[in-house]
């Protein structure tokens, strides 16, 4: 994150800043600093202490392929958090890359909040799912909460739409589901009350799915008749079309729970 100054700004600023308030480093600061030269494995920089902070050339980006001259300029101001301090032995280690860490994770955590679907990229393809990188951090989705289609894909740099499952900043984890992200898309055209033909795509003990605008949602077996039914096989299967409205709709779960009750009423009469 760059910060832009006056043109008047001198090279001792920080230097009397700190002085003035007599200001103490602690780890997890976040400070100001000047690139000044490059180091074979960092980067020196000027904080306006009385020692030159160190920044490694493997906390500039989480991108290890460019070279640090590629990514900084020499003169140039930015932004860094501090990650190690040790005042008896002089020595300032800082960080660029865990600082826009802290940065995304609080942008996640907006995003969460703000219910969005977002666009991450598929860095690799596991027998559990896809390594996604999302906002320039690692983030997971399991093979459960995947398209089928998706699932049997191996290409990286596929970008797919996704929903937060679980963000923990402590534990460095990240879980999304593709599935929620395109139920969210596709129950735009849903609402409860509705009613709306769907098709039997499996049929278990305790109910039917029904495909409808290419959701699965159940119709349980209390919901298909006030009679009680000993056998659904027998009196349904699979690819048959049933008319259904849609009771309720849980988009944090991804589930679509429908009713066939309504229309056991209109053959009766």
């Amino acid at each position: 994150m760059s910060i832009n100054f006056t043109s008047n700004f001198e090279n001792s600023f920080f230097e009397l800043l700190f002085k003035k308030y007599n200001y103490q480093f602690s780890k997890g600061d976040i400070i100001a600093g000047k690139v000044i030269s490059f180091e074979k494995f960092g980067t020196l920089i000027d904080i306006g202490a009385k020692v030159l902070a160190y920044l490694p050339s493997s906390e500039i980006s989480s991108f290890q392929a460019f070279l640090t001259k590629q990514l900084l300029n020499r003169g140039e101001l930015l932004e860094f958090v501090l990650t190690d301090y040790r005042p008896n032995k002089k020595t300032l280690i800082i960080s660029l890359k865990q600082l826009k860490s802290i940065i995304t994770w609080q942008r996640l955590k907006e995003l969460i909040r703000e219910d969005l679907i977002l666009s991450g990229q598929v860095k690799k393809s596991t027998k559990q799912g896809k390594l996604i990188i999302l906002n320039g951090l690692k983030g997971f989705v399991l093979n459960s909460h995947l398209p089928k289609y998706y699932r049997r894909k191996q290409l990286t740099k596929l970008h797919l739409p996704l929903k937060f499952l679980e963000l923990s900043e402590g534990k460095n984890k990240i879980l999304l589901s593709c599935k929620l992200a395109h139920f969210k898309n596709q129950t735009n055209f849903l609402k409860p009350q509705q009613v709306i033909m769907g098709c039997i795509t499996d049929i278990k003990s305790y109910g039917l799915f029904v495909n409808i605008y290419g959701l699965k949602g159940l119709l349980h077996i209390s919901e298909i008749s006030s009679q009680r039914i000993d056998n659904l096989s027998k009196r349904f299967q699979k690819g048959q079309l049933i008319q259904v409205t849609v009771l309720y709709i849980n988009l944090n779960r991804g589930r679509i729970s429908l009713t066939a009750k309504p229309f056991e009423l209109q053959k009766q009469i």
